[in-house]
């Protein structure tokens, strides 16, 4: 089998500064995968580096079995909300339409067909009422479903979000997280950068545990034991004491 992502000796800095070394995983398709680790760990530089937004210094990566821009159709991104112009004049439905784009081709427009997908993702959402909204009205959680639905639009294999739970209410994390479940029950491989390691376990089937190199990549189980997210953050969490007196 395919896996979803492979990744080989990846490298990557800016300016000179190392900012990720040596990492290798791979992931098997159909999986919900937690990319944790404590600030400046290279998380999101991680995501950006294996969709080449941002130039890797060495490495490999294979995104269903191919170099990215073979399949760039066939991978959804979802950028932090802090990276988006919100004053852009767009309206709700609109920024979904933009997810029906790769597959048109150039030259074609959305019609009715992908009117009617979009508001169905909107609908999935639960953002529908709020179609014609201009994007820059909505709330923190609200943007992020809506941006959630545009990535749905590209009925994609493979799907990366970068934090989309920052400041959000927590119904709207509830709904994004049961679409991503949904998602990886349907065949999709989904990752997920993340900060709140209180609900790994639940939200995850796996994680990639980070601090510039890898430190560890495996089932929440294995992943998340004091010595590994000691070893990762050090004395960065304050509940890490509990963690060891407990076993958690």
């Amino acid at each position: 089998m395919t896996c979803a992502l492979t990744v080989n000796d990846l490298y990557v800095s800016y300016y000179g500064n190392e900012a990720l070394r040596d990492i290798s995983f791979s992931i098997e398709k159909q999986s919900l995968v937690g990319i944790i680790g404590p600030n400046g760990a290279g998380k999101s530089t991680l995501l950006k580096s294996l969709l080449k937004l941002i130039p890797r210094d060495k490495g490999e990566v294979t995104i269903l079995g191919k170099e990215v821009e073979q399949v760039r159709k066939q991978i959804a991104y979802v950028p932090q909300r802090s990276n988006i112009d919100w004053d852009f004049p767009i309206s709700v439905l609109e920024t979904v339409l933009l997810g029906t784009y790769p597959k048109l081709g150039v030259f074609h427009r959305p019609k009715k067909r992908e009117r009617m997908w979009a508001h169905e993702c909107l609908e999935k959402v639960g953002m529908e009422p709020f179609a014609e909204r201009q994007i820059g009205e909505l709330s923190g959680g609200q943007q992020q479903r809506v941006f959630l639905a545009r990535a749905l639009a590209q009925e994609t294999e493979i799907f990366f979000l970068d934090e989309p739970f920052v400041g959000i209410d927590i119904s709207s994390e509830e709904t994004i997280i049961q679409i991503l479940k949904e998602l990886r029950d349907s065949g999709k491989t989904v990752l997920v950068v993340h900060h709140d390691l209180s609900k790994s376990d639940e939200y995850f089937d796996e994680l990639v545990l980070l601090n510039k190199e890898l430190v560890r990549y495996g089932t929440v189980e294995e992943v998340m034991n004091p010595k590994m997210i000691a070893q990762a953050y050090g004395g960065q969490l304050s509940f890490l004491k509990d963690m060891v007196v407990t076993g958690a």
